[in-house]
């Protein structure tokens, strides 16, 4: 028999509740059940308190970071190295716990059909989302003033910033904002604890989404706790609102009813993944004085207070021009340069922030010997790159390491699907065929070329291109920008939610987040997610009159 919890006499008692001090078997009910306590989930929550809706959010990790919980992340992979454990935060505030705190909302040709870009387009223009922008900027704590690279020029002094003079026009300097960052589970908490209608589960994995026997309604959902205890929530409106990986992930795993998982009758959940694929390769060496670079210096920016207005600081890189885009048929992409010293060893840095993250995460088994062997090798080096770093010394750079992110190409064969292993709870854990086509791979190396040839010709710097001529031999580095899985389409047959993000045949589910993005540009998710949550919780209100 289940055990239903009791409300406070004026609704929710406001309150954070472990769910493993619940009663096993017990049952709660809501007007919205919200899976997943990230950026998406906390939005709905804060938008939801505001206006009194009796809200449950339900979070499958704590306040703070478990290394138990965050195992349950743990996926295969079959396509392009990637690490879905590393790359997300299982606990209250979700990936806003690893977040850079980069910030930039998406551009016109971001939501637009481009007839050399297979399966790009939204199903509306950015008039749709432009108006939920500056709500997002207070949610994110970033200032609403202009990313036009000459409103920085004319607020800052002209020592921090000197904007590259570039010829041709194929390509322009881009700005983006840096937020604090803001940490969603910790900034958000004291509102969310004061809000007298929001129930927060922690610790509570939701297993399954149940719907009635024709799959056309979503009759509650399941959640059991590290310890195998098991809750039921009703709820009128459920919103999935659990990142780019599980969203896709717990649609697939509701297949009681539907055997393909629910909202997948044409096989579209879960495909579509998309992730900014990051190369490094080639280095500026500058002709002159490098302090001329440290506006574009992501080392020298990433959080300076000296370049900052009205709170807010910003960095700027190069990105390809629309006009060569539309031209020469390419995608997006943006080059940022990092100040580097004669002598640092990259390979030494970056198996040094393996580590790091690694042991951060708790994730010591997948730590490898050759990692510790590389960082103890190179630990004299090591240690002068990070003062180097840490010291901001751009103007003593003696050159720059050029690294590029490149708009992903919607894929119907990149994807998550269910793997044959299982996780603690007994369920499947994710499988992750990451893909990068040759779209992307020319658009890089195109990039490449003009900044060479516009560099060396403007005698600005020597730019060396090692195996540029090779393709995409490097190693392709993730963003940790998990997007497309319950993409956006108006035809079910080639997306998983309509343009209002309700799942396609079932009347009461929504899907929150990146994962309902049918393209996602060039620029950071985060802002765009939060804008586009905000219009998801607006329409969710008219539409129930709430």
């Amino acid at each position: 028999m289940m055990n239903k919890v009791a409300r406070g006499k004026g609704g929710y008692n406001s309150m954070f509740i472990d769910a493993r001090e619940l009663p096993g078997g017990s049952v709660l009910d809501a007007a919205i059940c919200i899976v997943g306590g990230g950026v998406a989930g906390i939005t709905l929550a804060l938008e939801f308190a505001r206006r009194g809706i009796e809200t449950c959010v339900l979070e499958g990790g704590g306040l703070k970071f478990n290394a138990a919980s965050q195992s349950l992340y743990r996926s295969e992979n079959v396509g392009l190295a990637y690490d879905l454990h590393a790359s997300r935060t299982r606990q209250l505030g979700g990936s806003s716990n690893c977040w850079g705190g980069w910030i930039r909302p998406f551009i016109d040709i971001d939501f637009e059909r481009r007839d050399w870009v297979p399966n790009s387009g939204w199903p509306f223009d950015r008039t749709e989302v432009e108006p939920f922008y500056q709500r997002a900027n207070d949610l994110v704590k970033v200032n609403d003033h202009s990313f036009e690279p000459q409103f920085w020029r004319e607020h800052l002094s002209v020592k921090q910033v000197q904007l590259l003079e570039l010829n041709d026009g194929s390509l322009e300097t881009i700005v983006s904002k840096f937020s604090p960052p803001t940490r969603f589970g910790r900034d958000y908490r004291a509102a969310l604890a004061a809000a007298a209608t929001t129930r927060v589960l922690l610790n509570a994995n939701v297993t399954e989404i149940e719907t009635s026997e024709d799959a056309a309604t979503v009759t509650g959902v399941h959640v059991e706790t590290a310890e195998h205890k098991k809750i039921f929530v009703r709820a009128k409106r459920t919103i999935l609102a659990a990142g780019g990986v599980e969203n896709a992930r717990l649609m697939l795993l509701s297949n009681k009813v539907a055997q393909q998982g629910i909202g997948n009758h044409y096989d579209v959940v879960g495909r579509y993944f998309m992730e900014h694929p990051r190369i490094r390769q080639g280095q500026m060496v500058p002709l002159n004085n490098a302090a001329a670079f440290r506006f574009y210096d992501a080392r020298h920016t990433y959080h300076n207070p000296d370049l900052a207005v009205d709170g807010t600081s910003a960095s700027a890189h190069f990105g390809l021009a629309e006009q060569v885009q539309r031209r020469e048929k390419l995608v997006q992409c943006r080059t940022y340069f990092r100040a580097c010293r004669s002598g640092e060893d990259s390979d030494v840095t970056e198996r040094f922030h393996e580590l790091y993250s690694a042991i951060r995460l708790k994730n010591y088994r997948d730590i490898k010997l050759r990692t510790f062997a590389t960082v103890a090798r190179g630990s004299p080096n090591l240690m002068a790159s990070l003062l180097y770093r840490r010291l901001r010394l751009a103007a003593k750079s003696d050159y720059f390491q050029i690294e590029s992110v490149v708009e992903p190409v919607p894929d119907r064969e990149s994807r998550i699907t269910l793997s044959r292993q299982r996780d603690s709870l007994g369920l499947n854990r994710a499988e992750l065929n990451w893909r990068v086509g040759d779209l992307e791979k020319r658009t890089h190396l195109r990039m490449l070329a003009l900044m060479k040839a516009q560099f060396e010709a403007g005698g600005m710097g020597r730019v060396d291109l090692e195996r540029a001529d090779a393709g995409l031999q490097l190693p392709i580095i993730g963003c940790n920008h998990h997007m497309g899985t319950t993409r956006m389409h108006t035809d079910p047959r080639l997306g998983v939610v309509d343009r209002n993000c309700k799942v396609h045949g079932i009347h009461n589910l929504h899907v929150a987040g990146s994962s309902v993005f049918p393209t996602c540009g060039n620029d950071m998710p985060t802002l765009t997610i939060v804008a586009l949550t905000l219009r998801l919780a607006d329409h969710i209100t008219a539409q129930d009159g709430l």
